[in-house]
């Protein structure tokens, strides 16, 4: 064939193009590497090796797991745990509040007993926990101690509002004296008699009448007040409505039970 000017002659002609034998191209790398691995994965023991190893590792994630939700949520030793981690249990963690009343002032009272005889070491380590303590922290020691509090008036509040006439009176005294008598155990005060308990709660009474009027109607409702404002910003927000009217008429009837002036 005759090329025209400008044309370039081709390499090959078209017997031999046409005769050309096309290489088929290689396998692609996903089948070599599937045809690398085959022997291995249809071999029983590498399956049985790899289902111990899959078996190897969920365990050991559960382990992991496990222990980081016992060491955040198990009750320590109060007796033997370093104290700053039953401070933290105690005041910081709501797993606390999560105890029944008893349980919770068992706790407070071998705690009490332990800042009492606490070594050097115990109060060094209590030092830097307290230093920590800021913001959040706080606020929970706060709700841990306005719960347990609540939780106790509570629970005789509830008896107490199926109670009438002197049987009212007669449970007031009873629970005022159960109530002080867990104040001086964790205080560390010494036994008083229940009849000793009740003069010095009608007592403190009397003086704290006294003390309002010698302020006087203004300064009284002032300390009123604030007083009120303690109680709904540490006590009133971790309750209910109806825990909160059951609590404050108790502790009002107590107050009117002892008051000089009932």
């Amino acid at each position: 064939m005759t090329n025209r000017p400008g044309q370039f002659e081709p390499l090959l002609s078209d017997q031999e193009r046409a005769g050309a034998v096309v290489t088929p191209a290689g396998p692609s790398l996903g089948q070599r590497l599937q045809d690398a691995v085959t022997p291995y994965t249809s071999s029983p023991k590498f399956m049985q090796r790899l289902g111990a190893g899959v078996v190897a590792a969920t365990m050991l994630a559960l382990g992991v797991s496990g222990y980081l939700y016992w060491e955040r949520h198990h009750k320590p030793n109060y007796a033997l745990d370093p104290i700053d981690d039953v401070a933290e249990f105690t005041f910081l963690r709501d797993d606390f509040n999560n105890l029944s009343i008893e349980e919770r002032l068992k706790l407070i009272r071998e705690f009490a007993d332990r800042l009492r005889d606490a070594s050097s070491s115990d109060s060094a380590m209590l030092a830097s926990f307290a230093a920590g303590i800021s913001g959040k922290a706080r606020e929970q020691i706060a709700a841990n101690a306005s719960r347990l509090m609540l939780d106790m008036v509570d629970r005789s509040a509830l008896e107490y509002a199926n109670l009438t006439g002197t049987e009212r009176e007669k449970f007031l005294e009873k629970s005022v004296i159960e109530w002080t008598r867990i104040a001086d155990q964790v205080a560390g005060r010494g036994d008083r008699t229940d009849a000793e308990i009740l003069a010095d709660v009608k007592k403190e009474t009397e003086q704290r009448e006294k003390v309002r009027e010698r302020m006087g109607p203004e300064r009284s409702a002032r300390m009123a007040s604030g007083i009120m404002s303690f109680l709904n910003s540490n006590v009133a927000k971790h309750s209910n409505p109806i825990q909160q009217q059951r609590t404050l008429q108790m502790m009002a009837d107590v107050n009117k039970h002892f008051s000089r002036n009932r």
